[in-house]
């Protein structure tokens, strides 16, 4: 009869629904497990990863044991079909949380940078080519230019993804822990790639063709900067959230002096600070520390040697990481913008990036990556 068809396809959605709900956490315990074996093989693990395993194997144990699904039956003259049988999953509010001990590890962990590392040999290293020197980091993954290419790693050095840029002239990578996406600026518009479906949108809020060419990108919960490649750099702050709004706009003298050039920009990690690079041709290359609103609070002038400036990377510590382009001095800031120590690096180095909290990345000047575990 009709009216028992019905019945059965209603049960039926509603095991397909039940279904879903049971097998979340066995897919969950899945991306766990596919995360830490290949990690145990590499022996590529800190006391931090071990502490965050365990935090995700405990909520997921309590997310079992609290899974509930209410089955609501409806009846009445006026029965709706396809809705007889309703199954919906109980909400429940998690009951794990970091505890203060494990936030203190981690928070000691990361200021324990052995620097001196980086007069010993890397533990990885990788051949690239490609005349792009940009990379951008996530917690796990390192997003670099390859010739033609769009390349992602992980911290043991073993390439995961090639894409094809379509000959994309990228100035920069930034990761968008909001968007969950990376960010790639060309000179004349912003992407987004989404690392899962490989997938690179055109940002067309930011896009506008009628600007001058971006330079450099930096990324703080949901707020983008992006500054511009000319004199008299300007500024622009983004919120990334809806629409894409931009909320600010910074001109000489507030970005920088008219005949200053930005040639790179970076939130510090706790998004506190902001680190700006700025030269002046044949004069000088200033390194400096400033507030959210483009207030300089100190800043460090180098003599310029090239015509490429300096580039900044903030560390979990608190300080700054900088060099000049194709030189071997890298120098440590503190968040204050003083100069603390002063490093030579085996090889010229052109850009670095920070992988996973504690290996630094450097890719040099002849076109190495080399992976050195500072902690």
């Amino acid at each position: 009869m009709e009216w028992m068809k019905k019945v059965k396809m209603a049960a039926d959605r509603a095991r397909e629904e039940v279904h879903d709900i049971v097998t979340e956490p066995k897919k969950q315990l899945k991306r766990i497990t596919d995360e830490i074996r290949p990690r145990m093989a590499e022996e590529d693990f800190v006391e931090y990863d071990l502490d965050r395993w365990m935090g995700e194997i405990t909520q997921l144990n309590a997310d079992i044991k609290i899974i509930s699904s209410t089955i609501v039956i409806e009846s009445g003259d006026e029965c709706e079909w396809k809705r007889m049988i309703k199954v919906r999953k109980m909400e429940h509010q998690s009951h794990v949380s970091e505890s203060p001990h494990r936030s203190e590890k981690r928070d000691s962990e990361v200021k324990q940078f052995d620097f001196n590392k980086l007069k010993e040999k890397p533990q990885r290293q990788i051949t690239v080519d490609g005349d792009y020197g940009s990379m951008g980091v996530s917690d796990m993954t390192l997003l670099y230019c390859g010739k033609d290419t769009l390349c992602l790693t992980d911290r043991t050095g073993h390439k995961t993804n090639t894409l094809q840029s379509g000959g994309l002239a990228v100035w920069d990578i930034c990761w968008s822990s909001f968007l969950d996406r990376f960010l790639i600026v060309t000179p004349r518009t912003l992407r987004s790639l989404n690392v899962q479906t490989k997938e690179v949108t055109q940002i067309k809020q930011v896009s506008d063709k009628n600007k001058a060419d971006f330079c450099r990108c930096t990324c703080s919960n949901q707020t983008l900067l992006v500054s511009f490649e000319h004199r008299g750099s300007v500024v622009e702050e983004w919120n990334m959230s809806g629409e894409w709004k931009m909320m600010r706009r910074w001109q000489p003298p507030v970005s920088c002096q008219q005949n200053e050039w930005i040639c790179e920009i970076g939130f510090s990690c706790d998004g506190s600070r902001i680190g700006v690079a700025v030269w002046v041709d044949d004069q000088y290359d200033q390194v400096q520390v400033r507030d959210r609103s483009m207030n300089i609070l100190n800043n460090i002038t180098f003599p310029c040697h090239l015509a490429f400036g300096y580039f900044l990377l903030s560390l979990p510590s608190g300080q700054w990481l900088t060099h000049e382009v194709k030189n071997k001095e890298l120098r440590i800031i503190d968040g204050d913008g003083i100069l603390q120590q002063t490093l030579t690096y085996d090889k010229s180095v052109r850009t670095t990036a920070l992988l996973g909290q504690r290996c630094l990345v450097i890719r040099t000047n002849d076109n190495e990556l080399c992976f050195h575990d500072l902690c």
